[in-house]
């Protein structure tokens, strides 16, 4: 991972509810453990966007980008600005479940439904998924390249539960 680290003059840490969209070549880190993070990248227009969602639907429409189809609506929208939609690639990260009340019962995790409202949301817009690594016990760690739209994963050790701020 030294050798992207090197190519970019801004390292940027992405925190749960944010999201980037930009021309700039930006390294952009975050950490996943139940939230998921899209991707998305023109290579004809240069321009790459990611977003870290906490929570699956935003129910009561308000603006937080911590809402999985908000923000996914969000970056898409800048994207669309940007004139990078045509050849766009989309990639989606995350859902682990890794919340001690996730295993209390049958029903599906925080993380599982944030990766169920993250697909939902790109069909509804007619995006299609270019890659995704999701679901599993184990946090991940990203580096998005806005300058080349390259995703670097690393999964996390099960010694110790990943958690995003906020959950």
């Amino acid at each position: 991972m030294k050798s992207i680290i090197a190519t970019h003059s801004v390292n940027v840490y992405l925190k749960p509810g944010e999201v980037i969209v930009s021309r700039n070549p930006i390294l952009v880190s975050t950490i996943l453990g139940s939230c998921v993070a899209i991707t998305m990248y023109s290579p004809s227009k240069n321009v790459g966007a990611i977003c870290h969602a906490v929570f699956p639907n935003n129910l009561n429409k308000e603006a937080s980008l911590q809402y999985v189809d908000t923000a996914i609506r969000h970056i898409y929208r800048k994207m669309t600005e940007y004139g990078g939609i045509a050849g766009m690639a989309v990639k989606l990260f995350g859902g682990a479940r890794v919340l001690n009340s996730d295993y209390s019962d049958n029903r599906k995790s925080i993380g599982e439904l944030n990766v169920l409202q993250a697909k939902n949301t790109l069909l509804h817009l007619d995006l299609q998924i270019a890659r995704e690594d999701v679901g599993g016990s184990r946090g991940r760690k990203l580096l998005f390249s806005i300058k080349t739209g390259d995703v670097h994963l690393r999964r996390l050790s099960l010694t110790g539960n990943v958690f995003c701020a906020g959950e």
